[in-house]
């Protein structure tokens, strides 16, 4: 049980940075074959994983990685764009009212639109406290996560509910 819950963990942190693993696909097919473990355990699993991976663009937005400083320069150079002004709008929001920016990136974690990655990144640029960035991120990805993990069993279990 450990393991499948720590290859799964691991699959999502791998497909957190790596675009070509998809843990939705790994989640529906180990979920479907591996009887041992509950479909909740791989869910919250998968939330973990894929947090913890998130974690680095996060700090890539702080500024802890070059990508980061690219970035905000990238920003500066281009003060009249549509792309700066919306982070500028971003940041002083979450400047102003940091549950706003939480409440955001939280929301946005379930359906991943617009892109989590993104918004991970964009946390960090935005100054938000990382225990904030991570308990949004668990409580949004964990949601995403648990629904594409029920999923099997919904249908499995739905022909019976409606009587045929």
């Amino acid at each position: 049980m450990i393991g499948w819950l720590a290859a799964t963990a691991g699959t999502a942190a791998l497909g957190s940075f790596f675009p070509l693993v998809n843990i939705e696909l790994y989640l529906l097919g180990v979920v479907s074959t591996v009887d041992d473990v509950s479909w909740w355990a791989f869910g919250l699993a998968a939330a973990v994983g894929q947090v913890a991976g998130k974690t680095l663009f996060y700090f890539a937005g702080k500024g802890g990685f070059a990508l980061g400083e690219r970035l905000l320069k990238r920003v500066e150079a281009k003060r009249n764009g549509r792309w700066s002004a919306w982070f500028d709008k971003f940041h002083q929001r979450t400047v102003e009212r940091p549950w706003w920016g939480l409440g955001v990136l939280c929301l946005t974690a379930v359906p991943g639109i617009p892109p989590y990655s993104l918004m991970c990144l964009l946390s960090g640029a935005a100054g938000l406290p990382l225990l904030g960035f991570l308990a949004a991120s668990l409580i949004g990805r964990g949601a995403h996560f648990l629904i594409v993990a029920g999923a099997p069993e919904l249908l499995h279990w739905l022909p019976s509910a409606l009587g045929s």
